[in-house]
């Protein structure tokens, strides 16, 4: 039976959030990491505005919703509205057909093609032509495939030889499959470049994508320029809302400082078994020549043990010898709550300064979701709390440690950042054995400022106080960011120090 052009066609929608937070690590002396999340979300809103297209798609579909009266309330019930110059519909069956400039929207997604058809019964759509997609967010999509087969009711479905913008990255792949919460390209590309043929990119078999959550990507490779300079069996990134601006680079890292000289790292891993996989951090230096790491670990649901050995260094530059170490660690979040801990023990033969000893180490901590203080979320807090038990049998030390972090962060406007901490271990580098990876000192207030010169280019100035010796000012570091297309420097200057380093961080893979 032929009908008008025009369908309505509602379908329920089920969404899955995959939105959840994770806290910004805290590393250095003045604890500047914490302003690479906000950057990190600037850099992502940037990327999605330079997307006009999406922008004026959604634009379109604004003053068409407002013409026809439709008004969507509730994303999960609205409606899929299925146009085009030839409608066919069995009212009986469902069976729906389209011919010619077909169009299939619901809400702020779109499929554009010449020839489909589909059932209002079981909610399939099957496209066998070139079809053109285009969604606003959850994912963003401005994509291409030459066969598509979507199911609305499920939100599942498959696109063949697929090509276009997912996200705030340029994709291509032989196959990908969508899923409620998550989707997967196979045999595919993906970078932020947007020429035809990309300065830098990421392949891999498999890439599972969780929008504003993380990624995965399997058998992967980085390419500059057609040239492999890394590649794994196995890469994990936080991307989106969750990343944290720490684990957007690729496991290659290049630093030029006063300590080591010239060091390039270089990580490296396998998988032994499932769950299982060996790994090796490489590091080479000028002045100290090869710094390796070497270990074996296992991963299941939440928990992690590893045993390894090697030579680390902490920000400080400060060296410590592992040779053997057992690691087992544990992190959760605690049910519906705003709430997580992670739960961290480690028995080892340590050596620092010639000094050896077997270190034992428990660590609980506990993190609060960061709260905002103001509607917009411009303003948050971040507070977190732990306890450390530590024996050492060179002397028979022991070291019972309550610490805490409260950290403010602020977006002042969109080029000023700032934050202020204050942080308190009872345990610091001047009353321990090993100094490694500790506070130089119990009671630490922090604070920084970044401005934000354009696009390419951030200006970053840091401090770090003993709140024990009068706010005596112990550290001050002075940044400089700028962002090379594929590769940022971060030029620092510790001026309490009198020490310069250059890093070059690869993103945007």
């Amino acid at each position: 039976m032929k009908i008008e052009k025009k369908i309505l066609w509602a379908i329920s929608l089920s969404a899955l959030s995959l939105c959840t937070y994770n806290q910004p690590v805290l590393a250095s002396d003045t604890d500047v990491e914490i302003l690479n999340y906000v950057e990190d979300q600037r850099h992502e809103a940037r990327d999605k505005e330079k997307n006009r297209a999406i922008n004026e798609f959604k634009a379109e579909l604004d003053a068409q919703y407002e013409k026809e009266g439709i008004v969507i309330q509730n994303p999960q019930e609205a409606p899929i509205i299925f146009e085009g110059n030839d409608i066919m519909y069995d009212s009986v069956t469902g069976e729906v057909y389209g011919k010619g400039n077909v169009k299939i929207t619901q809400n702020y997604s779109r499929m554009t093609t010449e020839d489909a058809n589909g059932n209002l019964n079981t909610g399939d759509v099957d496209i066998p032509v070139h079809a053109h997609v285009m969604q606003v967010a959850n994912p963003t999509l401005d994509i291409n495939s030459e066969k598509t087969k979507y199911n609305y009711n499920e939100k599942t479905g498959v696109m063949n030889n697929v090509k276009g913008r997912v996200d705030n990255r340029y994709v291509s792949g032989e196959q990908v499959e969508f899923y409620p919460d998550y989707y997967i390209i196979y045999n595919g590309t993906m970078t932020r470049c947007p020429a035809k043929k990309p300065d830098y990119c990421l392949t891999a078999e498999k890439i599972e994508i969780y929008p504003d959550d993380h990624m995965v990507a399997y058998n992967a490779k980085f390419l500059i320029k057609g040239q492999v300079i890394y590649q794994t069996d196995e890469y994990s990134t936080k991307i989106g809302t969750n990343s944290d601006g720490k684990n957007q680079w690729i496991p290659l890292r290049i630093r030029i400082n006063d300590d080591d000289g010239l060091s390039i790292g270089y990580k490296l891993d396998a998988p032994l078994m499932d769950n299982v996989k060996a790994y090796a951090d490489l590091k080479y230096t000028t002045k100290h020549d090869m710094r390796n790491i070497y270990g074996v670990a296992w991963n299941n649901a939440g928990s992690t043990f590893k045993v390894e050995n090697g030579k680390y260094e902490d920000d400080d530059d400060r060296w410590l010898e592992k040779n053997i170490a057992y690691i087992y660690n544990y992190g959760s979040r605690i049910g519906d709550t705003p709430l997580s801990f992670n739960l961290y023990n480690e028995y080892g033969l340590w050596e620092e300064n010639n000094i050896k000893s077997w270190h034992r180490e428990h660590n609980l901590s506990l993190h609060h979701d960061p709260i905002n203080l103001d509607t917009e979320g411009k303003f948050r807090l971040f507070p977190s709390i732990g306890y450390r038990l530590v024996y050492e049998d060179y002397d028979d030390s022991n070291y019972n440690s309550l610490y805490y972090d409260v950290t403010l962060l602020g977006e002042l406007n969109d080029r000023l950042v700032a934050y202020t901490g204050y942080h308190y271990s009872r345990v610091s580098a001047e009353n321990t054995l090993f100094q490694y990876g500790l506070e130089d000192y119990s009671k630490k207030v922090s604070a920084g400022l970044s401005y934000t010169i354009d696009d390419k280019n951030r200006f970053v100035v840091a401090t770090g106080y003993d709140a024990s010796d009068q706010l005596r000012l112990r550290d001050l570091d002075y940044y400089w960011y700028h962002d090379w297309h594929c590769v940022e420097t971060e030029l620092k200057y510790e001026q309490k120090k009198d020490k310069w380093s250059l890093h070059f961080n690869f993103l945007n893979f």
